[in-house]
């Protein structure tokens, strides 16, 4: 008995399973290798997850130090980030401060990379670390004015994640600061790890939404720089399929094939 008459029922069900497969695909998700998420949480999903598509390589630093120094009204200046960078647990950082013509408060960028997921330290593990204390965490939507991701269907904004930390000194509190911060994650499973970090000084007491609203605006105008909108989610392959009589042919045929590969050698035997 030949190797294919033996197995044909396991060929034949295997490529019945790809033909699923593929018909239950979505053209738009599996044609769109650049495709990544904006998201609140590194390890897992949050439903809020914004759909982008990568200008920039967060894998190389010369793409992430082109990272424009100046645009609208702000203007950044870069710092050393060597010490951040081994205090964060990365391998690839942008370190840069940027001021405003219209607002006195400076606001600090930071892009970054690691290739190890266990010694990455995600904001409130590092601000402990370095003796802050955590006040308030939350999530807060920032919205994304360029005209561009304006005229997107949606969304026009992302979610970041918010974290108010302070540090006391002879028990009173010396310092505040507000930060905002989300991670880059691509559709497939990567042990990169890739956020997005803004942060700026807040009163030591009292209301920081003067400072909050200036960050949100501020990491607003960023994301069209690095990210332009994802395709939004489209329909799959059989229901695109569906709408001719070519495409219906098409998909009969893809079916019998693996249904023949299963038949075929039962009935010569016969």
């Amino acid at each position: 008995m030949s190797f294919f008459r033996q197995y044909s029922t396991i060929i034949g069900g295997l490529a019945l399973v790809l033909v699923i497969i593929v018909l239950a695909s979505v053209p738009s998700n599996v044609l769109a290798p650049q495709a990544t998420f904006i998201g609140t949480e590194l390890r897992y999903a949050t439903g809020s997850e914004t759909q982008v598509r990568t200008k920039m390589d967060f894998g190389d630093i010369e793409h992430m130090q082109a990272f424009p120094k100046k645009f609208g009204d702000w203007i950044g200046l870069d710092f050393e980030p060597s010490e951040m960078a081994e205090t964060l647990g990365v391998d690839l950082l942008v370190l840069r401060t940027y001021l405003n013509t219209t607002y006195y408060q400076p606001i600090h960028f930071i892009m970054m990379q690691g290739q190890d997921p266990s010694s990455f330290h995600p904001p409130p593990i590092c601000y402990r670390a370095l003796g802050w204390e955590i006040e308030e965490e939350g999530v807060e939507e920032v919205a994304v004015s360029d005209v561009t991701w304006a005229s997107a269907a949606e969304p026009i904004s992302i979610s970041a994640k918010k974290m108010v930390a302070f540090k006391k000194s002879n028990g009173e509190v010396q310092e505040r600061e507000v930060v905002l911060y989300y991670y880059v994650k691509g559709r497939l499973f990567e042990n990169t790890v890739t956020m997005i970090e803004v942060s700026a000084s807040a009163p030591v007491e009292g209301s920081y939404d003067e400072v909050l609203s200036a960050m949100k605006g501020f990491m607003g105008e960023t994301v069209p720089y690095m990210f332009e909108p994802g395709e939004q989610e489209g329909e799959m392959l059989a229901i695109h399929l569906a709408r001719s009589w070519g495409g219906r042919t098409l998909m009969a045929v893809l079916v019998l094939i693996p249904l023949a590969i299963i038949i075929y050698p039962k009935v010569r035997r016969g």
